[in-house]
């Protein structure tokens, strides 16, 4: 259950697709909701606009977050909305962090998206404009073929506790396991895709069926395949109709983080679905 939700405002306080989806994991009265916007820090003579944001923040929260008590908002001067947004969500100790997408990307330019994904301790929610259907089509992707204490951790925030989404909103909830095969590999015949999944899928049912027994979740579908995870998900997402998908991230920081971007980030690029990310650090 989430007691905490910070918002990170779009720059267009028209545009309010992120305080929907808080609205919406706000199920009960005892949610605090924060929601932060930034504005650029005045130098140079630049003309002050915070007065201008805070009326625009007020307006749109007298909108959203009506008949909701716990609502407060901040107007940040600063260049640098993540670390500001990290800073506050570890200061109040936030549960969850909802985000409208950004999808541009290079090497030499961290998106906040990915930043917030790689920096933040708590979930993060990269949310799309599109509103949530009154019952929604969950995707939740698992590591089930790991005997690592760890994974098996993430595992179990995933499908409940920390994640929390498939127990708190009104869902059908589809399983999917993905089996890392490099494309290339798949294409130069080195390995048949037929061949693993033949091999794994019934291994990996006699491992996932117990696993949400033990925690005590029913799902419509439970999905298999070999190749790229970021296609395959992707994929499924789509065939599925998905309204979110959840998933786990491996945390990577600092150089390695640049440079080995994790699955996360990976299915952000070509989701076109809400995406909720669960954090190892916790």
């Amino acid at each position: 259950m989430y007691r905490s939700i910070l918002v990170i405002a779009d720059q267009d306080c028209n545009q309010r697709a992120a305080m929907r989806k808080a609205r919406s994991a706000a199920f009960c009265d005892g949610v605090d909701i924060s929601v932060v916007a930034s504005v650029q820090p005045c130098a140079g003579g630049a003309a002050d606009t915070t007065g201008e944001k805070n009326t625009e923040m007020q307006q749109a929260i007298d909108t959203v977050f009506a008949g909701i008590k716990k609502v407060s908002y901040d107007v940040a001067a600063t260049h640098d909305i993540a670390a500001f947004s990290k800073a506050l969500a570890l200061e109040n100790d936030i549960d969850l962090v909802i985000k409208t997408g950004n999808r541009t990307e290079s090497l030499f330019h961290t998106p906040l998206d990915c930043r917030l994904l790689r920096e933040l301790e708590c979930p993060v929610m990269i949310s799309t404009s599109l509103e949530w259907r009154a019952k929604q089509h969950t995707l939740v992707t698992v590591d089930i073929n790991s005997k690592k204490a760890h994974p098996i951790a993430l595992n179990a925030k995933v499908l409940n506790g920390e994640a929390g989404w498939p127990q708190t909103q009104r869902c059908e909830l589809h399983v999917a396991f993905c089996i890392d095969v490099p494309k290339a590999m798949i294409e130069l015949d080195v390995i048949s895709k037929n061949e693993v999944l033949v091999k794994k899928e019934k291994e990996m049912t006699e491992k996932l069926q117990p696993f949400l027994d033990e925690h005590d979740v029913t799902c419509s579908s439970i999905s298999f395949d070999a190749g790229n995870p970021r296609r395959l998900l992707s994929s499924l997402a789509n065939s599925l109709k998905s309204d979110l998908v959840v998933l786990n991230s491996v945390g990577r920081k600092g150089i390695k983080g640049t440079l080995l971007v994790n699955t996360a980030e990976k299915v952000m690029s070509k989701l076109r679905t809400d995406l909720f990310v669960v954090h190892p650090y916790q």
